[in-house]
């Protein structure tokens, strides 16, 4: 988990850069319980739940006696629900066709998942929340292809960005909101095919890229802190 979220801190930011909880803040991520069944760790998106299972010991009881049971006195409306309660456990550590995945709940043909809920047809993610066709995502959530993002939020078709929400084909970005289709931009809202902006700003290759030095050292002297 560390090793992928250096690698994404790198490409993003350009430089290496320890990987901080603080990448996490402000995702819904599953949450630490105990199974009901043998007491082991597992791990539920939304947290606040009870009598807990892993989805692999529910498995491991099919390969035994399974979960069938015989008798129980079923006279009453509360002896059903009595009943119920003896075998109604929430699975929880959810995957489905997917590998390399942990500490994570509801992911789905994916691989190299780290908790994370909600992940559908992804590759190398960490600290994210509902995520769609994306790769190598940190601290990120409600994003459809997207790949390289670290606290990308609500957006499609972005890569390579820190800090973008609510945005669609943005790249080589930071710090932006409501836009479509911005190269390399810096602290943009509500712009379209823009490239070198900053802050709404348009401006010349040669400038642009002396505040993005700028911002950068910001980023990992003072943001990162």
């Amino acid at each position: 988990m560390n090793k992928v979220g250096d690698y994404i801190l790198e490409q993003v930011l350009g430089k290496p850069v320890s990987l901080s909880e603080k990448f996490a803040v402000g995702i819904p991520l599953p949450e630490k319980a105990k199974s009901g069944v043998s007491g082991r760790d597992v791990w539920v998106a939304g947290g606040g739940k009870d009598k807990l299972i892993s989805q692999q010991e529910v498995a491991d009881r099919f390969k035994g006696e399974g979960w069938m049971r015989v008798g129980g006195s079923m006279r009453t409306m509360q002896d059903v629900l009595k009943n119920w309660s003896e075998i109604n456990y929430e699975a929880a550590s959810r995957s489905i066709n997917s590998v390399n995945v942990e500490e994570s709940d509801g992911v789905y043909n994916s691989q190299g998942v780290y908790r994370s809920s909600s992940i559908f047809d992804s590759k190398n993610i960490v600290w994210s929340y509902k995520l769609f066709d994306c790769q190598y995502m940190l601290g990120s959530r409600d994003n459809s292809a997207c790949s390289f993002g670290v606290g990308v939020r609500e957006s499609i078709y972005c890569s390579h960005c820190f800090e973008v929400s609510w945005s669609h084909k943005v790249s080589g970005s930071m710090f932006i909101h409501d836009c479509t289709n911005l190269t390399e931009c810096l602290f943009c809202a509500h712009l379209r095919s823009k490239k070198y902006c900053v802050a709404n700003v348009q401006l010349e290759e040669k400038e642009y890229f002396r505040i993005k030095k700028m911002v950068m050292e910001w980023i990992l002297q003072d943001y990162l802190d």
